[in-house]
């Protein structure tokens, strides 16, 4: 019996160190993480600027900038990127074409901080105006598909419109040569143009309380996901970490800002305020704009913006639900939330 049990608790024993090992290769730690962000003032810029990421995840870090979430999304369908801050446009649209990729995060929900901006000069006093006029957008981006909104509430027909092409750094230079005579665009570039004889007669806010909200998102290459689920927790600790500092010490938040911008913290500030961030816990109640949440409520805008888009002809088709359902992961903001400590009652006393 004695010689039976040494040898049951020895299996028992390689079947554990079996299942650690079978463990830390399953987890084995990539060369580098490449992340594709854009200079958008949320709590991916706060982290970066705080080196959060890299002491944190304990390797290096490939920081990649884009103009905007199409560029993000090619990048992620080529390999080049691992994690990518995309707006729902974009992202509605790369699920649309089969890319595969996985939401794993809302990291804000945009207000303010994108808007449609005219030239004092321009004659444009309302979306009306806009007839005959050279609008300028980034093509695919959430301001795109705004616009596009825009129009149809208004009943406007795009075909009577301009609508160019242009990424946010390069509208300042057309905006100064007079050849575009508004922008839909979102900050800094935003701010840039206000300054420069614009005036805002439209925001995304008004848009979004309207129903048709956008939100920037982060993306995980779903093939880097599967491989290292524990990184990308991770990574995204150290967003709901930065969140929760804006909300505790805005002032530091905005000098980080400040500076991955290179604006003063007065105006990262003011930026900021135009985005709402969202913890970790905020986003799996969904108690914000249109029930954004990481399960229902974001898939369920994802598809709406696809078939809106598919409409609109800017993309060819718009596949059923589920489609968007399974692009879309809970799991890992899931385990961002920090577990409450089990407490155990003593045995109770006569009186209670």
């Amino acid at each position: 019996m004695n010689i039976l049990r040494c040898c049951l608790r020895q299996m028992i024993l390689i079947a554990f160190a079996a299942a650690v090992a079978l463990s830390a290769w399953a987890e084995e730690t990539p060369r580098q993480l490449v992340v594709g962000y854009q200079m958008v003032p949320n709590a991916e810029l706060i982290a970066k600027e705080l080196g959060w990421q890299e002491k944190e995840l304990g390797l290096p870090i490939k920081w990649e900038t884009y103009k905007s979430g199409r560029h993000v999304v090619d990048a992620i369908a080529a390999g080049q990127v691992d994690i990518g801050l995309v707006g729902t446009s974009p992202c509605a649209a790369a699920i649309a074409r089969g890319i595969p990729l996985e939401v794993v995060w809302i990291h804000d929900i945009i207000g303010d901080n994108e808007a449609l901006v005219v030239r004092a000069d321009s004659g444009i006093r309302r979306i009306e105006d806009l007839g005959g006029k050279k609008v300028a957008v980034p093509f695919g981006s959430t301001t795109h598909y705004h616009l596009m909104v825009a129009l149809k509430l208004n009943n406007i027909a795009a075909e009577n419109i301009s609508i160019i092409s242009l990424e946010p750094g390069d509208m300042p230079a057309a905006w100064q040569k007079n050849a575009i005579d508004a922008a839909f665009v979102w900050q800094p570039t935003l701010t840039d143009l206000q300054k420069d004889r614009g005036h805002i007669i439209l925001s995304s806010r008004q848009l979004a309380e309207r129903g048709f909200p956008t939100a920037d998102l982060c993306v995980v290459r779903k093939a880097f996901a599967t491989r290292y689920p524990s990184l990308v927790v991770k990574y995204l600790k150290n967003l709901d970490r930065a969140v929760r500092l804006y909300r505790r010490d805005p002032d530091q938040a905005a000098q980080a800002v400040a500076a991955q911008l290179g604006i003063s913290a007065t105006s990262a500030s003011a930026q900021m305020a135009g985005l709402m961030l969202l913890t970790g816990e905020e986003q799996l109640s969904g108690k914000f704009v249109g029930d954004m949440q990481l399960t229902f409520g974001l898939y369920t805008l994802l598809k709406e913006t696809a078939d809106f888009l598919m409409h609109a002809q800017a993309i060819t088709t718009s596949p059923p639900w589920p489609v968007f359902m399974r692009a879309v992961s809970a799991t890992y903001a899931q385990k961002t939330i920090p577990r409450k400590k089990a407490t155990f009652a003593g045995p109770r006393s006569q009186g209670d």
